[in-house]
């Protein structure tokens, strides 16, 4: 399928789903920008009045406002294309909150201004901005590269570097939506028109590049604002192209990354990256020039280049990115990136990425020497950028052959356990928290499991072997590498840490030294430097933790990672090593955030899980819609319960059995009677009224104070269902009711036939 083709097939999509701004909505937004800031109205303000309608930010009706946050039914400026970053800066003048005064400058190097000064500067910016749109109003619409090249010749000459600010671009685009596209940033241009396989005209002029955009969008007959949404759809998010050399000189490491599904760097001298997350880029280069040169007797200069090249695989290579494998003038594969980094011990080249690779033979770019006698370079060379796509895109019957790696490529992980990964990754503990039933052990547990076995295994857990899975999970006694633990008010530190406990030996009591959970588990990660290790501690709120973990507090903090400290009992040294993760889980019913010791929080990231009403799609017992009903259940308790609320509703995790929905009628009822009841009574604290608008007045005797019993009996079946839905009976008519009845119908029908067919 040719792009414009599949541009205006994705456009008539995105438009029937009300995804995109349909025509007549797009000309009413430009009408109402344009009206109000239009040249002449500019032209028409002076003095304050000028610099409150330009460039107040808390001034809701201010042109910096419209262009950077209003987000009504007037107009939603961020499907006009986005100018955020940075600061007030980028307008080059700005009123400041706190005072009122008009600031400009740089964030570094700021100065006030006094009110003739701010005038005087608006009236200049004014006075280009007119100029700008008659340059645009005097331009011919022939879409032509010589008229835009001109256009961006004269708007450099007469504006000088204010044209290529990115907000100056978009009030021209909204002024001129026929003339000029709405991506304001040239790397965003060039980026989408090299997808497009379209060579640049200029690389660096944001104007002389529209014309691509426009002359495209008119011949697919759709309005630029929604051909340029087209592509960010079927394209996605900008992301780079780099060259990844495969050999050191001696020996080609090609086969072992294809094979393996992934590409990587050598320098094993460095050690684990992961070292150097919490330092800013410059930290983190002066740490690897450090040891380049205490291991290298390369020059300075060789050193530096050495460590940018590094810094560039560890920090700037991201997922989705495409990757050349090359060696020399030759690309030797092409491939998608679909991890993050991490480091394999072992490896002459252990620093590592998942790569998603096709095999490429004989292939060379049409620019090979870029970045050549390098290890890991970001391509520029537009040629080089067109010739990358057309690789990707290439089929395996012709110059490019799918490879199946014998060891099977990890798919990069998504949705929470990503989320419980990165946050690792960044603090080196987390507690998952929430109302009860919403699977904070179950996540816990789940994403431990996931990111230890691929640590140590290279493979998913599902794919694990029964002893490899063995040799993953265990309880506080053994050396395998998630372990538990549950906190309570008699935990302590001789638990956790180390303590004096009483051993039974010739019938005779004796005491002796013995470690805890937590002094075995990062002994244990000390041994193994190549496996991660993972402590999970349920109901962490309900132990004291100043007691439990004692001075060690402040050594699980990703920055005190390995730093050593004096255990007060036994006189050893002890530290925590980096390769030991945490995740606490915490029930709000029992206890808030805010509770929670200081020095704790500000070691621990935190990630809120609320009910997941989504599992129960489709899902109905009897007629009810399990999912509606559970959440209307809960608008119930938060509304009548009163304060904490929100951290009191009931999980979904309730109505769930090894990780699936119930289906099961008489599983749902004792649960109900069981389980949901006897929490919303506790909630209520016996306030019968209170209970009787939340489940419903048929479960409560209000005289007798007391819950109905006879509803959950077997024999009521009939009954319990219209007792559930009095609060909410509106619910019985959802669509997921009617699709079931159907299926049922549809069942009914084709048994009637099968019978029908036998007879």
């Amino acid at each position: 399928m040719d792009l414009l083709t599949l541009v205006t097939e994705k456009y008539k999509k995105l438009l029937s789903e009300n995804k995109i701004m349909g025509p007549d909505k797009l000309k009413e937004s430009y009408e109402i920008f344009q009206k109000n800031f239009n040249p002449d109205r500019l032209k028409s303000l002076d003095g304050e009045l000028l610099l409150e309608t330009m460039f107040n930010h808390g001034n809701r009706g201010s042109l910096v406002y419209w262009l950077e946050f209003k987000n009504d039914d007037e107009l939603q400026t961020n499907r006009f294309g986005g100018i955020g970053g940075g600061s007030a800066f980028k307008f080059g003048i700005y009123k400041r909150k706190e005072d009122g005064k008009w600031i400009t400058g740089t964030p570094k190097d700021s100065r006030e201004l006094s009110i003739n000064e701010a005038i005087e500067m608006v009236r200049e910016k004014r006075d280009l901005l007119v100029k700008g749109c008659d340059l645009l109003s005097g331009m011919k619409n022939d879409f032509e590269d010589s008229t835009y090249l001109k256009l961006q010749s004269d708007i450099d000459t007469q504006l000088e570097n204010y044209g290529n600010l990115g907000w100056v671009h978009k009030y021209f685009h909204m002024m001129f939506p026929d003339k000029l596209d709405d991506f304001h940033s040239v790397d965003y241009q060039n980026f989408y028109l090299i997808k497009m396989r379209e060579k640049p005209i200029k690389s660096d002029g944001r104007y002389a590049l529209a014309g691509q955009f426009l002359r495209q969008s008119m011949k697919a007959g759709i309005p630029i604002n929604n051909f340029t949404e087209v592509l960010f759809e079927i394209f996605g998010s900008v992301h780079n192209y780099w060259r990844i050399g495969t050999s050191d000189g001696k020996k080609s490491y090609w086969s072992e990354m294809l094979e393996g599904g992934y590409m990587s760097i050598g320098w094993p001298n460095l050690g684990d990256l992961h070292q150097l997350d919490n330092l800013s880029s410059k930290e983190a280069k002066d740490h690897i020039k450090k040891v380049l040169s205490d291991t290298n007797p390369n020059t300075p200069s060789a050193i530096g280049r050495a460590a940018s090249q590094v810094h560039y695989f560890f920090r700037d290579i991201k997922p989705n990115d495409i990757v050349i494998a090359s060696d020399g003038h030759k690309a030797l594969g092409v491939g998608r990136v679909i991890g993050e980094y991490e480091y394999r011990k072992g490896l002459d080249f252990p620093h590592i990425i998942n790569v998603k690779w096709q095999q490429l033979e004989n292939t060379k770019l049409p620019n090979p020497a870029e970045g050549i006698r390098t290890t890991v370079n970001q391509y520029k060379d537009l040629d080089n950028l067109i010739a990358i796509e057309a690789l990707i895109d290439l089929p395996a019957s012709d110059n490019v052959e799918a490879v199946k790696s014998p060891q099977k490529t990890l798919d990069s992980l998504n949705g929470l356990i990503a989320q419980i990964e990165s946050t690792l990754n960044r603090k080196k503990q987390i507690i998952l928290y929430g109302p009860p039933g919403t699977g904070k052990t179950y996540w816990a547990e789940k994403a431990c499991l996931e990111l230890a076995s691929r640590k140590a295994f290279r493979k998913t857990y599902e794919d694990l072997t029964i002893e490899e899975k063995f040799n993953m999970v265990a309880n506080n006694d053994s050396n395998h590498i998630v372990r538990f633990c549950c906190f309570h008010p008699s935990y302590g530190y001789e638990d956790f840490i180390e303590g004096i406990k009483p051993t039974i030996i010739n019938d005779q009591t004796v005491f002796s030294l013995k470690s805890g959970i937590f002094k075995k588990l990062c002994e244990d990660a000390k041994s193994n430097s190549e496996k991660n290790y993972y402590l999970i501690i349920d109901e962490i709120n309900r132990g004291d933790i100043s007691r439990i973990f004692g001075e060690l507090i402040m050594l699980i903090e990703a920055g005190k990672r390995g730093k050593e400290t004096i255990l007060p009992l036994s006189g050893d040294s002890f530290s925590v090593p980096d390769n030991l993760y945490i995740i606490g889980t915490m029930n709000t019913a029992d206890r808030s955030i805010a509770l929670l010791d200081i020095a704790l929080r500000r070691r621990f990231g935190f990630i809120e899980l609320m009910p997941d009403y989504s599992i129960f799609t489709g899902i109905t017992i009897e007629d009810l819609p399990v999912g509606l009903w559970l959440k209307e259940l809960n608008k119930r308790i938060v509304e009548f319960v009163g304060r904490d609320a929100r951290n009191l509703q009931i999980g979904h995790s309730y109505f769930m059995e090894k990780g699936v929905a119930i289906k099961d009628f008489d599983k749902f009822r004792k649960i109900v009677q069981e389980d949901v009841i006897p929490l919303i009574e506790e909630y209520c604290y016996g306030d019968y009224m209170t209970i009787s608008k939340i489940i419903g007045s048929s479960f409560v005797d209000t005289n007798r104070q007391e819950i109905n019993q006879d509803l959950f009996k077997s024999v009521n079946k009939a009954d319990l269902i219209p007792a559930l839905l009095e609060p909410n009976p509106e619910i019985a008519t959802s669509s997921s009711v009617q699709v079931e009845d159907l299926e049922e119908e549809q069942l009914l029908e084709s048994e009637d036939i099968i019978g029908e067919q036998k007879s």
